[in-house]
């Protein structure tokens, strides 16, 4: 099992530089726009859209990673108001409840991606982009933040440090 936290660890470690690169990416992009628009230039047209499509990705990318982690929005005031031996099984619940929904999430984005794959349907921006090629990143990395949680719930140590 040790292989398989590793390989998981591995793949969100990829998929959260490749946010971080999306992000220099995108904010190389709105600095290149506003200079350009501040020299009196008109622009590049593809920087909103691409904007837009890069901060999706980042959340998508980065999500997983962050599970691993806890680094997702977790509220305290529940498990301060408990005494110190419910805190885990609240944990546990919590993470169970993240990873069960997850999993829907799994199944309804992957139906949304496979319908707009079979339909032809297309993001009409600046430029046109398949839709499935935005929706295609939602299952995967709900998958691997459900199996996260579930790591966190079930694993022995638990989360990421």
């Amino acid at each position: 099992m040790a292989a398989a936290w590793r390989w998981l660890d591995r793949v969100c470690d990829a998929l959260a530089a490749a946010a971080a690169a999306i992000l220099a990416a995108v904010a190389f992009g709105v600095v290149l726009q506003a200079t350009a628009r501040s020299l009196g230039f008109s622009g590049f047209s593809h920087v909103f859209a691409l904007t837009e499509f890069g901060l999706f990705y980042i959340a998508m990318l980065a999500a997983p990673w962050l599970a691993a982690r806890r680094g997702h929005v977790f509220i305290e005031i529940l498990s301060s108001a408990l005494p110190a031996r419910a805190r885990p099984l609240l944990d546990r619940a919590v993470a169970v409840l993240c990873a069960a929904i997850c999993l829907v999430f799994v199944r309804y984005s992957g139906e949304a991606a496979l319908a707009a794959w079979t339909r032809g349907d297309v993001d009409m921006r600046s430029f046109d982009m398949p839709r499935w090629a935005l929706l295609g990143a939602m299952p995967p990395c709900f998958a691997l933040m459900a199996a996260q949680f579930l790591r966190s719930a079930f694993a022995r140590g638990g989360a990421r440090a």
